[in-house]
């Protein structure tokens, strides 16, 4: 370690701001984990359910304040995002270590393999043969598209963001003859998914409409699900992989109410039966709830990875106060995904199938 990274890391830590590993920083995470997991408890045995806390997913925009997320999130600078992604997909999402938490820690995979055995269950999941059209919501930097672009020889793909860093960053993968997504097989498109973007999206044109990390964004479903059918084949199928809780957890329906909205300006965590609630145009084929500790995992590799990175960060990216902010957000990530053993609180996936009229 340089000096003028010892004396910028002894100021953090005059800050309370620490590395992942340290003392200081494991106490601060098994407090917060110790807070989640009594709240998590009690409303596991006292659930309420959505509209006994007056919520509707039935009625409103299907996403909200969508700018100010990509503002303040996922149009940080790329360099943020280089330091602790995986090398191989720059998947921002959860990796996949195992069924069970004692799975999940005897696990020798490293980030990038358990991020490409995230895409490999999900194809599986989703039921992807490798001719299909496939439409995915929020593509982030490609990372599905180039694990399907890999594995499937025929299969095409259109990916959707809103993200002006990831448009740019698909757009130069697009430029060069080497890259997979310049043989003709990916179609970008720049925009948020809504009913406006049907026209230029394609109706009726997909066999399979994907999400990762999506619906966690998304305030009414059952718009979500209208505008899916219509992108839709007689017969299509979706997918959708997000974040969910077993119950309820009030504070984390309501992003102006928790620290959520400060890092995902209208972000939700629903629990894990709503999305089936909307299924009217739909016939639900599959559910799965994914441990919660596959995403600590794969939140504390990040973190490892960010702080390592930060000394080509510090200055000409990141300041101290952007250092804390992102390195409490890891912190805060971990400790909602470690109580009771990941039971409680992790991911899902739906598969589901369009009814035929």
């Amino acid at each position: 370690m340089n000096t003028a990274w010892q004396q910028i890391t002894g100021r953090l830590a005059r800050q309370g701001v620490f590395a992942p590993g340290s003392a200081e920083q494991a106490l601060h995470e098994q407090r917060l984990t110790r807070f989640f997991e009594r709240e998590f408890r009690r409303h596991q045995e006292m659930p309420q359910s959505l509209s006994e806390l007056g919520i509707s997913t039935a009625q409103g925009p299907l996403m909200e304040r969508t700018g100010e997320l990509m503002k303040s999130h996922y149009d940080e600078r790329p360099e943020f995002f280089a330091t602790f992604l995986d090398r191989r997909y720059c998947a921002y999402s959860m990796a996949w270590y195992g069924n069970t938490a004692n799975e999940v820690r005897a696990s020798d995979s490293n980030l990038e393999q358990a991020q490409r055995d995230k895409f490999a269950l999900i194809a599986s999941r989703a039921g992807i043969e490798g001719t299909e059209r496939i439409l995915n919501i929020g593509c982030g930097f490609g990372s599905l598209e180039t694990f399907l672009l890999e594995e499937y020889p025929d299969i095409q793909v259109t990916g959707i963001t809103p993200s002006r860093v990831q448009i740019d960053y698909l757009s130069r993968r697009m430029q060069n003859p080497a890259d997979l997504m310049s043989g003709g097989r990916f179609r970008l498109v720049a925009g948020g998914f809504d009913p406006q973007s049907l026209d230029q999206i394609g109706r009726a044109g997909f066999d399979l409409v994907i999400s990762i990390g999506v619906v966690e964004h998304v305030r009414n479903m059952k718009l979500l699900l209208e505008c899916i059918a219509q992108t839709l084949v007689p017969g299509g199928r979706t997918f959708h992989h997000y974040i969910t809780s077993r119950s309820p957890i009030p504070r984390f329906l309501d992003p102006l109410k928790s620290r959520i909205g400060l890092y995902f300006p209208g972000g939700r965590v629903w629990p894990h039966g709503e999305l089936l609630r909307h299924t009217g145009l739909f016939e639900p084929l599959n559910s799965w709830f994914v441990n919660g500790m596959n995403y600590w995992r794969t939140l504390h590799e990040w973190h490892v990875r960010y702080w390592e990175g930060l000394p080509a960060l510090y200055d000409s990216v990141f300041d101290e106060k952007e250092i804390a902010h992102w390195n409490e957000y890891f912190s805060l990530c971990k400790a909602v995904f470690a109580p009771m053993e990941g039971n409680f609180y992790g991911n899902s996936h739906y598969l589901l199938q369009l009814r035929q009229a």
